[in-house]
């Protein structure tokens, strides 16, 4: 897994196979096969390692943030584990796969699925415990939260890798913050 992480980071990506994958990981194509039954199923773990990372941290900071500062926590966490783990960001664009792999595409687009969930509780506890209403409705602050995240990791991988993600976030965050929550 950590092979294949790792060729994702290329500048220039080639067509990941299991025969490439085993001569960087300077094993067998057969021991690769002895671990995954196919390529598929090393993107699929990859996939549930960025679900097991990050929502175990999400848990532990939803706990000791406001909710009005956790959703540009939450969105620093990923980009930082996007500069610590290039080849994921490539993933979570699902840039790499192909129409034959639905099953995966459909795994990162539930990942997203449940940041946005933990993104519109986070907005819904704001509203609750303040009493305050958002400057943008529930569902636009949401969906504004995601773009935002969603492009910056693109913009990354469209750097090569070289654009600053989280430096650039905080700033980003502080002014996203004065458009959606009431002061």
């Amino acid at each position: 897994m950590q092979s294949l992480a790792a060729m994702l980071e290329e500048r220039d990506l080639l067509k990941i196979t299991t025969a490439e994958l085993a001569k960087r990981s300077e094993i067998t194509e057969a021991a690769i096969y002895k671990h995954f039954p196919s390529k598929r199923k090393i993107f699929e773990e990859l996939v549930v390692f960025f679900e097991d990372s990050i929502f175990t941290r999400i848990k532990v900071m939803k706990e000791e943030s406001k909710p009005e500062d956790f959703p540009g926590q939450l969105i620093a966490l990923i980009l930082k584990f996007c500069e610590t783990n290039k080849g994921f960001s490539r993933i979570l664009t699902r840039e790499v796969f192909t129409a034959d792999e639905l099953k995966i595409i459909d795994k990162v687009a539930n990942c997203f699925e449940k940041i946005n969930i933990e993104i519109r509780q986070s907005l819904q506890e704001y509203e609750r415990t303040t009493k305050k209403k958002l400057n943008l409705n529930l569902a636009a602050s949401c969906d504004l939260l995601l773009s935002c995240l969603e492009g910056q990791i693109q913009s990354f991988v469209r750097s090569k890798f070289k654009k600053d993600l989280s430096g650039s976030w905080e700033d980003q965050w502080n002014f996203l913050k004065k458009a959606i929550f009431s002061n």
